[in-house]
Parts: structure tokens; sequence; C-alpha cells
């Protein structure tokens, strides 16, 4: 592809990726030598916290980027953690963190 050999990209940007197509495209680096930058993870805490765990696992997603600091509430009993402009990932049992079962009754729909 040019724009790889020419060298005019930083990193893929993959949006709201799952399961094998996710470890599919965290093959492209080793081809082409791009990292990828995984955007996703609005919706909860939960999500953030998963994007973080498919980041340190997939060896190719070099950025992940959340937004989930503009929730009212991020359905947490903990906060995530963060090194400077890094993300902790989690090492509890399961996803590592709690969620806020009396939050998520407030927010439960029906």
């Amino acid at each position: 592809m040019p724009f790889i050999r020419d060298g005019l990209v930083d990193s893929f940007v993959v949006c709201k990726p799952m399961r094998r197509t996710l470890v599919q495209r965290g093959l492209m680096p080793e081809k082409s030598r791009i990292p990828l930058l995984v955007e996703h993870s609005i919706s909860s805490g939960v999500n953030r916290v998963f994007q973080a765990h498919q980041a340190a696992a997939i060896p190719g997603i070099d950025y992940a980027i959340s937004i989930t600091h503009v929730l009212e509430d991020d359905l947490m009993l903990e906060p995530f953690q963060m090194r400077e402009v890094f993300s902790e990932v989690p090492s509890a049992p399961g996803l590592g963190v709690t969620l806020d079962m009396q939050a998520a009754e407030t927010y439960r729909v029906g």
C-alpha cells in the first residue's frame, strides 16, 4: 500500500473492534510496522477497563483512547488508575474492577 510504503501513516485507527476482528487487526503492525490506535469505550467504566486489557494483551496495539471521564458515573467502585497519560491495567481477579451495583440500579431502564 503506497501510504505505508511512503511513510504517510503514524498509526491505524480502529474503532469499536471486538473479538476476532481486533485480533486480526492486531497482526497488521507485524507486517506494516505501524501500530494500532484503538478508540471506543464511552458507555461505562467496564468498557474502559476491558479496553485497557485488550491493549495490554494484543501486541499490535500501542495506543488506546477512552473518554469515559466525561460520564456522569462510570459505574465503577474503584477509580480507573492513570499514570501520567498511561492506563494502569487492573490486576485483581476477573477484569480487576468492581461494578457499583447501586449506580447500575440508578441507571437501569425497564
